[in-house]
């Protein structure tokens, strides 16, 4: 369940839903006030959502960071990756439950100053799209954090392999396992000394002499 796989493409629908309702309109209504008067306003998911956008792309990141590096950097990621989410899913929430402040944030850049308002907002389909996009881009977070110890990042495939420790036997060593130093070409230092064949006086000598 919470295979690499699994968690890349969980992580890959989130983001598209949440960039995909960061383009969109949330919320659509009227506003009264001196300047406006009785004005039709609308409001998009980055006014509604702003941090909306930024969660779902350092998620993305966060995700392939954890799928492709070592151990450690893959357990900081898939942190990385849950936490993204739920700012997204906490984004989301907050405009859904007060759809006002992204029309009164909308008056106020329109007309350059803030003051008391009536605002009558209503929510399009969007910001339950991005809601959604929150939750499974925590789910992604949370199987990442959970299946991180048993990946296995792109860079594994390419270490070196580790050569095996050299043991170094001292003569003491061989004594103590009851074998004999001299015998072992891994003790003290030696010198082999060079046989010599000593030739026989008698040989060669002439037999008629």
């Amino acid at each position: 369940m919470s295979s690499k796989r699994t968690v890349l493409m969980t992580g890959l629908v989130a983001v598209i839903l949440l960039v995909l309702a960061n383009s969109r309109t949330w919320v659509q209504g009227t506003i009264q006030d001196a300047v406006l008067r009785n004005a039709h306003a609308t409001a998009g998911g980055s006014t509604a959502a702003p941090a909306l956008v930024a969660a779902a792309l350092v998620g993305a990141a966060a995700i392939l960071a954890a799928c492709t590096t070592g151990r450690v950097a893959r357990l900081i990621a898939s942190v990385v990756a849950l936490l993204s989410g739920v700012v997204a899913l906490v984004t989301a929430i907050a405009a859904v439950r007060d759809p006002g402040a992204a029309l009164r944030e909308t008056a106020t850049n329109m007309t350059g100053h803030t003051g008391d308002r009536e605002v009558a907002a209503s929510l399009t389909f969007w910001p339950w799209v991005g809601v959604l996009g929150g939750v499974i881009l925590t789910i992604a977070g949370v199987l990442a954090v959970l299946g991180v110890r048993s990946w296995r990042g792109l860079s594994d495939r390419y270490d070196a392999p580790t050569a095996a420790p050299t043991r170094k036997t001292s003569d003491w060593d061989l004594l103590s396992e009851g074998e004999d130093p001299t015998d072992s070409q891994t003790g003290s230092d030696t010198i082999d000394e060079a046989e010599t064949a000593t030739a026989d006086p008698r040989e060669g000598a002439d037999p008629h002499g």
